[in-house]
């Protein structure tokens, strides 16, 4: 493997709710704020790994910025839904499946660190 590469096997994307029309082909990077419980907008990729290059880099950032506990940072995550942030505050089903995700990788980075 080439040095810089990314193994995008190892990424979770999470997927959009089944039967959900509009899907573009790409990957969304959002910001789960895990202290407010709300999902913040970020951008569109053509390809998983610059997906997770964005996402890798802007959790760098994060860490730098923030000044709370590793279980309180902000979370970026890579979505295959276009239209997450609107889908979450109209399903509550789709926006609780969602934060408990996330809660729980918060959760694990925070044990890890």
């Amino acid at each position: 493997m080439a040095e810089g590469k990314i193994k995008a096997a190892k990424v979770k994307v999470h997927p959009a709710p089944e039967g959900t029309g509009g899907l573009d082909g790409q990957f969304h990077v959002f910001v789960f704020d895990v202290f407010n419980r709300t999902f913040l907008p970020g951008r569109s990729f053509d390809t998983v790994e610059k997906a997770t290059a964005f996402q890798r880099h802007e959790q760098e950032r994060i860490y730098t910025v923030q000044e709370a506990d590793p279980e309180l940072f902000d979370l970026p995550f890579i979505s295959a839904d276009p239209q997450l942030i609107e889908r979450a505050e109209r399903d509550t089903v789709y926006r609780e499946r969602l934060m408990k995700d996330l809660g729980a990788e918060a959760r694990a980075r925070a044990r890890k660190r």
